[in-house]
């Protein structure tokens, strides 16, 4: 299997496979820089599809085999949320429901709530009811006449999407399923108890942050932010008159924790100490005047759903931003929350160098794709159980 996630500055890809016992294990990684993205939309065509294609040729050169049909990340600054309930009558005589009522109550919803011109990404059913009764778990095999769904749909501008994945099919990747990048990353970085306590889930990539709010194991705020550590980049650029590539240094080494200890060698203007203290008291607030908008951005979404009561679980933070020294302990501050780095852990055989939050995505993309080979595995090993079960049944009434 093999996942894919297109961030703005790089495409990332991963291949793995799983054996019969289900355990995953990494043998592909590839990646390739662009700037190809702005914002989530193609900007330039052929050096996204020139990242894509050297991304794949890397992780398919590390595993020794074609890279297979591919789960895509596609950024959450081309998607929204919209909430529904749907309702349908269970005609039958019998009134019991079955899979193709919570279908049609699906339908129903989604016929509410999707605008035209977008496309359904993820369906997350949060309740059902029956004849008013709210059910705690599925109404599969009850009897009622009324069927109710509480649904939240995510869904994808087309526009942006098709392009998007033209993008990805003109540089041969097939496409096994399209889904947001916080969501396939929250399941790799959440535990069930991060999301039943609360927690704040903030992706902050190079153009982009996505910040996810989970309370009482349900889905309350979705939100993708358009800046991200490159803002932090261009501001010393253009506030320092230095190259993107020396900015983009002094963000790697310094971060929030400026000192003359920490600058990197090749920074040759600064050899006075009179000049060294006034570049890092000029980069000092250029940069902490960013970052510390940043996380307050990231503090204005949580406040729109309450704030940080009730996320006893704190902020799981991913993306490459978390590389950037002092960022995690600035996000705390403001934000008066824990903030713990996420590191995709889980996969076998992952290498050193991917061994980082800014891997996450392409982690979760793999991981989300496996979770659904195994239960697809599962659900064809209880079939023939259960007509051994029958069968064994039959050969009883007949012997008795």
């Amino acid at each position: 299997m093999a996942g894919l996630d297109v961030g703005t500055s790089k495409v990332a890809v991963m291949i793995a496979e799983m054996d019969p016992m289900g355990v995953r294990r990494t043998i592909g990684v590839g990646t390739g820089f662009h700037n190809g993205l702005h914002r989530g939309m193609v900007s330039d065509a052929d050096t996204f599809v020139q990242a894509v294609m050297e991304s794949v040729i890397k992780a398919e050169r590390m595993a020794q085999v074609p890279m297979p049909p591919a789960v895509i990340g596609i950024p959450g600054i081309l998607c929204s949320s919209f909430s529904a309930r749907g309702t349908v009558v269970i005609s039958r005589s019998n009134h019991r429901v079955q899979a193709e009522d919570v279908e049609r109550a699906l339908d129903a919803a989604e016929a509410v709530a999707i605008p035209p011109g977008r496309r359904v990404i993820h369906r997350l059913v949060h309740a059902f009811w029956l004849d008013g009764r709210h059910l705690d778990g599925e109404p599969l095999g009850l009897v009622g006449r009324c069927l109710e769904v509480d649904v939240q749909f995510i869904t994808a501008s087309l526009p942006g999407l098709e392009e998007l994945l033209q993008c990805l099919e003109q540089a041969g990747v097939e496409i096994q399923e399209v889904i947001v990048q916080c969501l396939a990353t929250l399941d790799m970085a959440l535990a069930p108890s991060h999301k039943k306590l609360g927690v704040v889930l903030v992706d902050l990539g190079a153009g982009l942050t996505d910040v996810v709010v989970f309370r009482n194991s349900r889905l309350q705020h979705m939100a993708c932010l358009p800046i991200g550590t490159e803002n932090l980049t261009r501001d010393l650029m253009v506030g320092m008159d230095i190259s993107f590539a020396k900015a983009e240094r002094l963000v790697r080494q310094l971060g929030c924790n400026p000192s003359p200890e920490n600058l990197p060698a090749q920074w040759e203007e600064c050899e006075d100490e009179d000049f060294l203290a006034h570049c890092l008291d000029q980069y000092n607030q250029i940069f902490m005047a960013r970052a510390e908008e940043i996380w307050q951005l990231v503090r204005n979404e949580v406040a729109k759903v309450g704030g940080g009561a009730n996320l006893q679980a704190g902020v799981r933070m991913v993306g490459g931003g978390v590389m950037t020294p002092g960022l995690v302990d600035l996000g705390s501050s403001i934000l008066d929350l824990s903030v713990d780095a996420a590191l995709p852990v889980e996969m076998d055989g992952l290498p050193e160098a991917c061994q980082n939050p800014a891997y996450a995505a392409v982690t979760g993309l793999t991981r989300h794709r496996t979770k659904q080979l195994i239960a697809l595995s599962e659900a064809q090993a209880s079939k023939p159980a259960s007509w051994t079960v029958l069968w064994q049944k039959v050969r009883d009434w007949l012997e008795f």
